[in-house]
């Protein structure tokens, strides 16, 4: 088997019931056998950041111990959101499920369909924030901090810590 190695993914609803699909997401992910999710950030509330008019997000970031690599990553990713109903009827639409790879190990990769770290994780505070929950100290390949990242879209605002969480796959069983 490869060796694991860290990934932080970015997972977001905003259509019926959001939490649910969260819960649904992060299961899905640990399901996969080449796939542990073993931290799961804060739920947070965020307004949509372009698209059409459409409900506000929550957003959870997790951060899994994997032997895909990168792009077989995103292929479990998308399996992911694909059995839980994600249609892609257009940009920035509103969605049951987003999985996104922001960050992959200290890993830089540019693909037509995959790069990593995600293109505006440093334009995103609803990503930024609950990324800094479960990569502490964690550094961006330019160097930057994640703390740093954030600092430069103060002041931040539309993105609320929300009184529920989602749990851990191996809390759900229990």
């Amino acid at each position: 088997m490869r060796r694991e190695r860290f990934a932080f993914l970015g997972l977001g609803s905003n259509i019926e019931d959001r939490l649910d699909h969260l819960q649904a997401g992060v299961d899905g992910l640990d399901a996969d056998p080449r796939i542990r999710v073993d931290a799961v950030s804060s739920v947070y509330e965020t307004e949509p950041v372009g698209g059409p008019e459409q409900g506000p997000f929550l957003n959870v970031a997790v951060r899994v111990a994997t032997s895909h690599p990168p792009r077989r990553l995103l292929r479990a990713c998308q399996a992911v959101e694909a059995k839980l109903g994600r249609v892609r009827t257009f940009r920035w639409g509103p969605r049951t499920i987003d999985v996104d790879i922001l960050l992959y190990d200290d890993r830089t990769v540019r693909r037509r369909r995959l790069q990593i770290p995600h293109p505006r994780l440093v334009e995103r505070a609803f990503a930024l924030i609950p990324l800094i929950e479960v990569a502490p100290g964690q550094v961006l390949p330019d160097g930057r901090s994640l703390p740093a990242a954030l600092a430069k879209l103060a002041p931040v605002e539309g993105v609320t810590m929300v009184g529920t969480q989602v749990r851990l796959p191996s809390e759900v069983r229990s």
